[in-house]
């Protein structure tokens, strides 16, 4: 870019998710995600604000408003374009398993052969390297049930590291994690987000890593969206459902 504003990936304007979800009320979201920062979304109903991460991510569309990803109108997108704008965004989510027949090298591969096309040994040998830069110390001939829970949210990181994402999208990367788990995690999304956008859920189940990390919270209810430029902002809100919400984490701090 020929200044130095901040580029912006990601645009929602008054856009509402699709979702099959029966009797909440889905109010309109509009947002910025640029480039280097960390935005989580926050809210008493995790169904809800993963409607909205899918959304976000370019794998739902939105039911009403105007959704722009990396440029591109997301409503307007064919399957063809839809593919190849996929590949630029990286997703790390419980929904999305690893490939329980594939070993672990394998899962971290398949991401690279089918959007990239690249021969199968400097495949391997990226997702190697990759696997190490993440601190991987397990057998990578393993399989995803062979391995412990924080190998696990490693495996799913490098999987959606590996096609270098410009867009990084986490789904609760803290759950199931104990807490020397969730500091090494932290670290590790930490070093990411300074080279892309991070949009994430579940971030109050790891409260210091908002408080050192979030450029932005976005709270989402059946009844409202509200915006607030980090976690001082948040914490220090006024709204009652906000901070019925915080009392309910307060435990974890």
């Amino acid at each position: 870019m020929s200044d130095h504003s901040p580029q912006i990936l990601v645009k929602a304007e008054n856009a509402i998710p699709e979702t099959t979800e029966k009797g909440l009320n889905f109010p309109e979201l509009s947002c910025q995600l640029q480039c280097c920062e960390l935005t989580c979304l926050v809210g008493p109903n995790r169904q809800q604000l993963r409607a909205y991460l899918l959304m976000l991510a370019g794998i739902s569309k939105p039911e009403k408003g105007e959704l722009e990803i990396l440029g591109k109108q997301v409503a307007q997108l064919n399957q063809q374009a839809w593919q190849m704008f996929r590949s630029q965004i990286g997703y790390v989510s419980g929904a999305a398993p690893l490939i329980s027949s594939q070993h672990a090298l394998m899962n971290v591969m398949l991401p690279v052969l089918y959007h990239e096309n690249l021969p199968f040994r400097q495949t391997a040998d990226r997702a190697r390297a990759l696997l190490a830069e993440l601190g991987c110390c397990f057998d990578l001939t393993a399989y995803p049930a062979q391995l412990n829970s924080f190998q696990r949210a490693q495996l799913a990181l490098a999987r959606a590291l590996i096609v270098d994402p410009l867009l990084l999208i986490l789904d609760v990367p803290f759950n199931n994690l104990g807490a020397k788990e969730r500091d090494k995690m932290a670290t590790l999304l930490a070093k990411y987000k300074q080279k892309r956008t991070v949009c994430m859920i579940g971030g109050l189940q790891y409260p210091r890593f908002l408080q050192q990390h979030a450029d932005r919270i976005i709270y989402i209810s059946p009844h409202k969206v509200l915006n607030f430029s980090g976690w001082n902002a948040f914490v220090e809100s006024d709204d009652k459902n906000v901070q019925t919400l915080l009392s309910a984490y307060s435990h974890l701090s």
